[in-house]
């Protein structure tokens, strides 16, 4: 089975550029540190300058023990983190592909 993992984030008003930085940081610290391939996307209509990593797993349990190295890896300060006051909010959902 595959798992589709999406984080689909939206900056607060003129903080696009902050945003976008922080979530090629992001998706270039996973690839290099956990060797995932993590696209980023950017809406074309919808809310302004909202955007999406979008990541494969091989199954769901692919997926938690991917996740929890990454929430300890954070915790620790290894993997880069937004400044306060870039985003609005972020959504996480987990889609598996039929």
């Amino acid at each position: 089975m595959s798992v589709v993992f999406t984080r689909v984030a939206t900056p607060l008003p003129g903080r696009l550029g902050d945003a976008a930085k922080f979530m090629r940081e992001r998706a270039d610290a996973l690839k290099s540190t956990y060797s995932i391939d993590v696209a980023l996307n950017a809406r074309f209509g919808g809310p302004v300058g909202q955007m999406g990593l979008v990541s494969y797993h091989d199954s769901l349990a692919d997926l938690e023990d991917i996740r929890r190295k990454i929430i300890t890896d954070v915790g620790a300060g290894k993997l880069p983190t937004p400044d306060a006051g870039v985003f609005a909010h972020s959504d996480d959902a987990i889609w598996l592909k039929l």
